[in-house]
Formats: structure tokens, C-alpha cells, sequence
């Protein structure tokens, strides 16, 4: 049997812990295992507390709390998700769109007063048309060739209302005024009657597509709220063009012949048409401001519905559908025949 040699403490004091390491294994290395464990116990009681309180962030809350939040939510009106900016909420425009909103309203009041120049350039060179020998005319030639212009102008007039919905107004108002000039110096260098007649059918037939482009533009750049007084301020295009007409032409057709009566209003109706295609925009949108009028609830009603539906109203000819429910208007009806009447009295009082 094997002695293991007993050493003293005087002897072991020297050695130190790795000496101790040597010595078989007993109660000694048991306690220093328990040492470590009482001194690691801090810290895991610390990240104890840290598991505890990220836990604590994912568990649900109390009833109480949660009452109260669904209370504020409640009271808490949520806003509507928006579809596309208006620029007139509550007429807030910014300066820039003002100044080019102003722009395009310039555009189409001067752009239909040539129309009335380029219209009335007939009724007021015919008298020194008559006093031409050359041509021979006399007061009834006069009153044949004026009368060709209404029939052409409300035929006209009615397609360019349907045109104008699906075209550019811009282009229609520009080169619209453009084609009703060049038809104006083309009868000034005409000299027969037939050539007269055609032609004077043919500017009726452009005169009609400048009322409607210039309705189908103030609409688009005018809020419904302010759009009244601004179609009331257009209007003043009808007398402005009233005026000038005779003053222009008549003064031209006195000064220089009956030919320059034509060729003045037919000049000016070239550059007029160049600057209204240059200042006049289809809509806001084309320049990159936003509408004038957020669109209506049963717009984003007309959207949600299914691809079939749209597709198979498409079909049905809608244009058609609009215009019979038009014409069932009995309100309409009236507004045709008063407006039929003025412009026979209007005729009537330029002849006389």
C-alpha cells in the first residue's frame, strides 16, 4: 500500500494555486466550483432583468391601457386617403399658377375676339364690295353669301362641342383661328361668286369650334366655385370683337379697297393663333400643377368597379348615350330656340 507524504503549511504557502492544482481531486476543487458560482449569480440576475423587461415590450398591454388608446383613436378623426390634389382648397394658389392661369384666360379672350373679326369681315367689307364695278355685285349677292355662314356655323358649332370633349381645345381655338384666317385672305384674292360662297361656308364651319375649345378651357382651369365670374369676364370677347370689327375692317375696306378688308383680319388671326398656341394650355396638369377640382366621390366609385363593366359600356356607344339624354332636356330645347332667335335678330341688325 502506497503512503502519500503529508507536507506542512510552511511548505505549501510557496507553491500557490497552480501547485495546488497537482494534488488529487477532494474538497477543494468542490469549493472553489461553488466560489465561481456565487460570484457569476450578480450577473445573471442582471441579464435576468434585461431578458425580463425586452420580454415585456412584445406581451400585450392592460385592458385599461388598451381601453383608453382605442378611446383616443375614436375621438381622433382619420383624413381620407387623398386621391389627387386640388390646387383650390379654398382658393390657396400659389403665385406662379395664378400668373399662368391669368395667361391662358388672355389667350382665349383675344383668341375669340379675332374669331369675331375674321367672322364679321364679310358684313362690313360688302359695302365697298358693292361699290366694286368689277365684280358686279349688289345687295342680294351680299345677302346670299351671308347667309351660307349661320347654317355652316351651328352645324359646326354643335360638332365642335361633342370634338372638343375628345381633341385638344388648344389646338381647336389655335388652329381653328389659324384656318378661319387663311380662308379670310384667300376670299380677298377670290373674285367669283361661286369661289365666294364656298369659301364663306367654309369659314361658318371653322368659326364654330372657337366657343366651345374656350368653354372646354375655363372649365379645366377654373374652379366650379369661381367659374362664373370668369366665364362672365370671357364674354367680353363678343362685344370687344364687336367693336373692333368695324372699327378694323371697315376702316381698312374704306382706306385701302374691299380686299384689304379681308386681308387685315386674316393677318392678324395668323398671329394671334401663333401666340394662342404658345400662352394657352389644355389643363392645369399639362404644366405639372394639379387640378382645380378634386374629383368627385363618384369618380373613385366609377374606378372600383370591374375591367367587364367598363369595357361593355365602352361598347354601347356612350357618346350616343349622352347625347340622347341631352336632348331629352326639355331646358335645352329652350336655350336652342332663344338662342336661335338672337342670332337671327343679330344678323338682321348688321344687314340693316
Amino acid at each position: 500500500m502506497q503512503t502519500v507524504p503529508v507536507l506542512g503549511l510552511a511548505t505549501l504557502q510557496p507553491l500557490g494555486h497552480a501547485r495546488l492544482q497537482a494534488f488529487p481531486r477532494g474538497p477543494v476543487p468542490r469549493i472553489s466550483v461553488q466560489l465561481q458560482k456565487i460570484r457569476s449569480r450578480p450577473v445573471q440576475l442582471e441579464a435576468k432583468k434585461r431578458g425580463d423587461a425586452n420580454v415585456a415590450r412584445f406581451l400585450p398591454k392592460d385592458r385599461d391601457n388598451e381601453k383608453a388608446a382605442a378611446e383616443v383613436q375614436q375621438q381622433v378623426p382619420i383624413p381620407p386617403p387623398a386621391s389627387v390634389p386640388a390646387a383650390a382648397e379654398g382658393n390657396n394658389y400659389s403665385p406662379e399658377f395664378v400668373r399662368r392661369r391669368l395667361l391662358v384666360f388672355v389667350g382665349i379672350v383675344i383668341g375669340y375676339t379675332t374669331f369675331y373679326l375674321t367672322r364679321g369681315s364679310l358684313t362690313y367689307s360688302a359695302p365697298a364690295m358693292v361699290a366694286d364695278s368689277s365684280l358686279g355685285f349688289n345687295l342680294t349677292h351680299i345677302g346670299t353669301m351671308t347667309s351660307i355662314f349661320p347654317m355652316a356655323y351651328g352645324v359646326s358649332k354643335f360638332a365642335a362641342g361633342v370634338l372638343s370633349t375628345g381633341v385638344s381645345p388648344r389646338l381647336l381655338l389655335g388652329l381653328g383661328l389659324m384656318a378661319t384666317a387663311a380662308v379670310n385672305l384667300a376670299f380677298g384674292a377670290s373674285s367669283t361668286m361661286t369661289v365666294f360662297c364656298v369659301l364663306w361656308g367654309l369659314n361658318g364651319m371653322l368659326q364654330g369650334v372657337g366657343a366651345p375649345a374656350c368653354a372646354t378651357i375655363l372649365t379645366r382651369w377654373f374652379a366650379a366655385k369661381e367659374r362664373g365670374t370668369f366665364w362672365g369676364m370671357w364674354n367680353i370677347a363678343h362685344n370687344l370683337g364687336g367693336f373692333l370689327a368695324p372699327v378694323i375692317v371697315g376702316g381698312c375696306a374704306k382706306a385701302f379697297g374691299w380686299r384689304w378688308g379681308m386681308w387685315a383680319p386674316g393677318l392678324i388671326g395668323v398671329v394671334i393663333g401663333l401666340f394662342v398656341l404658345t400662352a394657352v394650355r389644355d389643363k392645369p396638369t399639362d404644366l405639372g400643377y394639379p387640378a382645380v377640382d378634386a374629383p368627385a366621390a363618384g369618380a373613385a366609385t366609377a374606378a372600383a368597379k370591374p375591367a367587364e363593366e367598363k369595357e361593355e359600356k365602352g361598347k354601347g356607344g356612350s357618346m350616343m348615350d349622352y347625347l340622347g339624354s341631352v336632348l331629352k332636356l326639355p331646358s335645352i330645347w329652350a336655350l336652342a330656340f332663344t338662342y336661335f332667335f338672337i342670332y337671327v335678330v343679330r344678323q338682321v341688325s348688321q344687314l340693316a
